[in-house]
């Protein structure tokens, strides 16, 4: 056997020696052998160790946190017997060769370990950001990236104790959007979305470095103010609110001025017993602000809230609690019976139900009438469709003609639509309109053959815009129609299904907003057709 070609037991006894040998084709492995001292930084540079140490000293290099975990480590021992086995180890690879061995099988073990440790070194990088990632989903908003209440309910708890340790101070910012879901109904979620993103941008850098910021659901938000008394909160919360509120939210054509509540609560000022009881005084605080009025900041005060609200105050503040929550329950019911409609009849319900509603908005905005009326009959038209759909769905999706029976199964539908309704006192307005619907403007209509004003105004409008919308969109039992033959149907039903002046109306707002692709000669038309209806009309 000629020595040279060999790795024998002498080789082991220094670390330059063992060096010398390695570095020509592996040149950042670490030999850990008499009279090498490796620091910190040599230890996270290997790719591999090689080592001749026994198994009493291997607990150490496991356990030395420079050491990465994809460093494979290279055992060269005269016995095999004594070679290292650990019960765990995680997922690091620990070799070993048998000595005396040939050079050119200890060149291959050591390339071929280098290749491991590229590869291992991959997948812990790879996994060390697919953990990141997953971690920020888990604790970030999707909308606006900002922190989420899940998040809140684990730090605030940390950030409590943190600071009772330190005896500091920390200030809890609890605010809400005054209005949003008119914003969002009147210009749509879209842009309600955009606003949501924008504040969280805006909110970001108006607050402190040291401050956390959460988006505590739809359009609340809530900040976490370390070492902040109530003045220096009081002082971040004007900025903020000035941040939020001064300048427009502006998307494309759409502008909107925003303005915000706010409500403050401090845990050297107020005590609370945990992070939940932390939040309700912030919570508590935000009711006052809108109690008085909105667009305000309100500390928390419990004996404020008793001894200073006159009875016409604290009436009005049962009112404004009493009124978002009824507000919300509305809210949910419609959503729930979109839903249920939708699951029954399909995106196809979504879809007139999202056309109706965009027609009305045209048509209130056209007529100038309040955002409130024009929520009641879009309410009216989400729950007249999603009942229908509940109700109808077989008869609506039918092709061809109904029969006797069947049309007279869907004319007693507004009775029906009352009876449900009736469910809900806070439905009211919307049941006059869904009782309304199928009149017709010459008197011909059901149930009760209303004729011309004595149909009420949402019904007349609800029966014309429905009407466009379903002429819009492919039935079973026909095509869609053309734009022409839209314009077509509304003249010749003007002062018969429908109130003329509102076909007028209708026909400027399809101009104005180019709903439909049209000469505007065609629309000229038509209006002077109406127009003459209106005429026809006189005594």
């Amino acid at each position: 056997m000629t020595e040279g070609y060999y790795i024998a037991p002498p080789d082991l006894d220094s670390g330059e020696q063992m060096k010398a040998l390695v570095q020509p084709f592996c040149s950042s492995a670490l030999c850990l052998f008499p009279g090498v001292r490796p620091s910190s930084e040599e230890y996270r540079k290997a790719i591999l160790i090689i080592t001749g140490n026994g198994p009493d000293q291997f607990p150490a290099l496991l356990e030395n946190p420079a050491l990465p975990k994809s460093t494979p480590i290279l055992q060269l021992l005269s016995d095999e017997s004594k070679a290292f086995a650990a019960p765990h180890h995680g997922n690091r690879l620990i070799d070993c060769l048998v000595i005396p061995v040939s050079r050119e099988i200890f060149r291959q073990r050591v390339l071929f370990l280098c290749k491991v440790q590229k590869i291992s070194a991959e997948h812990q990088a790879n996994f060390a950001t697919l953990d990141k990632q997953l971690n920020a989903l888990s604790t970030r908003d999707p909308l606006t990236g900002l922190f989420n209440r899940r998040h809140l309910t684990t730090s605030l708890a940390e950030m409590i104790a943190t600071a009772e340790d330190k005896d500091t101070d920390l200030a809890l910012l609890l605010f809400n959007i005054d209005f949003f879901n008119k914003v969002n109904k009147a210009k749509g979620l879209h842009f309600g979305d955009f606003i949501l993103n924008e504040l969280a941008a805006r909110l970001t850098v108006a607050s402190r470095d040291v401050d956390s910021c959460y988006r505590f659901s739809g359009e609340d938000f809530v900040v976490v103010m370390p070492g902040a008394d109530l003045d220096e909160a009081g002082r971040i919360a004007k900025k903020i609110s000035r941040a939020c509120s001064e300048q427009s939210y502006i998307y494309g054509k759409k502008k909107q001025q925003i303005t915000i509540s706010a409500g403050i609560a401090s845990l050297r000022e107020h005590r609370p017993k945990n992070h939940d009881d932390f939040i309700t005084m912030a919570e508590t605080a935000l009711f006052m602000a809108k109690a008085y009025g909105r667009n305000r900041m309100y500390v928390y005060s419990p004996q404020a809230a008793k001894g200073e609200l006159s009875p016409k105050k604290s009436l009005s503040f049962l009112k404004e609690t009493l009124g978002h929550i009824m507000e919300k329950t509305r809210i949910s019911v419609i959503d729930s019976l979109r839903l249920l409609a939708h699951n029954v009849a399909g995106p196809e319900h979504l879809a007139h139900i999202s056309a109706v509603s965009h027609y009305v908005t045209l048509l209130g905005k056209q007529l100038g009438l309040p955002e409130q009326h024009v929520q009641t009959f879009q309410n009216a038209i989400t729950l007249y469709n999603s009942f229908r759909s509940l109700l109808h769905n077989d008869l609506l999706v039918k092709p061809g003609k109904l029969s006797h029976e069947e049309r007279k199964t869907i004319g007693d539908l507004p009775f029906k639509l009352t009876e449900l309704t009736n469910i809900f006192d806070y439905f009211s307005n919307e049941r006059n309109v869904l009782l309304c619907h199928g009149e017709k403007y010459d008197g011909s209509g059901y149930p009760q053959g209303l004729k011309g004003d004595e149909i009420p105004l949402g019904a007349r409008i609800f029966s014309i815009v429905d009407a466009v919308a379903a002429m819009n969109a492919d039935r079973p039992y026909r095509r869609r129609l053309t734009s022409e033959e839209i314009v077509r149907e509304l003249t010749n039903e003007a002062g018969k299904q429908f109130d003329p002046f509102l076909v007028a109306q209708l026909l400027t707002v399809i101009e104005k907003n180019r709903l439909f692709d049209l000469d505007p000669a065609v629309l000229q038309r038509a209006r002077e057709e109406v127009f003459a209806t209106f005429s026809a009309e006189q005594p």
